[in-house]
């Protein structure tokens, strides 16, 4: 069962769009989410409940729950939904979690996580995506809270330098892993990123050993996103 009111939801979804959104956002969960090899029942009940229309630019709505990325402001864009489930589903999440999201975008994917985890801080280069995000989560509602911060999120904010996360997903690929982001980790937690050139890409899982500052790194699949903004490109990196 999920723990906010689906049928509220529902309702407010069907009132912001005059085709059968919940058809297609059922028929998006069976044929592409599944069918990508997502079976996680509960990241599929949420991804079947969240109205996805709603965060899409009014341009781009016939878009909403296709399998292909939607163009934002910014130059930025919302990943395909097979996309962001597969997500959803490597950070293995128990609605115990407090979870770090870095690029907001949309505010679709923080929208769902914050279905699935405890509390979700999510960060965005852009404050007017952070205040587009929050005003749509305060018109759908959401089970769990829910901390917005406008900031450069591959720089870490100064206001989580001490603070440590159940689970980090990055929404933009790095060129090559930040060791900001494994020291964030609880012991035991989650962190998805996609990492590679602009040409090769891969989703990885790394998961924090325990208290050992030691870890595990899963390849999960072949993808190709873009850029987290203002990562460092390889001739950035010093190496002594």
């Amino acid at each position: 069962m999920l723990t906010f009111n689906a049928r509220q939801l529902r309702q407010r979804s069907l009132s912001m769009l005059d085709f059968n959104s919940a058809a297609l956002r059922h028929q998006m969960v069976e044929q592409q989410i599944r069918a990508s090899g997502v079976l996680d029942p509960t990241v599929l009940a949420v991804f079947d409940e969240i109205p996805r229309h709603a965060f899409v630019p009014d341009p781009f709505q016939k878009l909403a729950y296709a399998d292909c990325e939607i163009p934002l402001d910014h130059g930025e864009s919302m990943l395909t939904p097979i996309f962001q489930a597969r997500l959803a589903s490597a950070l293995d999440l128990d609605r115990t979690e407090r979870i770090l999201e870095i690029g907001t975008g949309s505010g679709y994917l923080t929208a769902c996580l914050a279905c699935l985890g405890a509390e979700v801080t999510t960060i965005d280069l852009h404050p007017d995506f952070i205040k587009a995000a929050e005003q749509r989560h305060q018109t759908l509602g959401l089970p769990h809270p829910v901390r917005y911060l406008a900031a450069d999120g591959h720089r870490f904010p100064a206001e989580l330098k001490d603070e440590r996360f159940d689970a980090i997903a990055l929404t933009g690929s790095l060129y090559l892993s930040e060791p900001s982001f494994y020291k964030a980790l609880e012991p035991d937690g989650h962190l998805f990123m996609v990492l590679g050139t602009d040409l090769v890409q891969s989703a990885r899982r790394i998961r924090r050993l325990g208290d050992s500052f030691s870890f595990e790194e899963t390849r999960l699949f072949e993808t190709r996103i873009p850029q987290l903004k203002n990562a460092p490109k390889p001739s950035e990196f010093q190496f002594s």
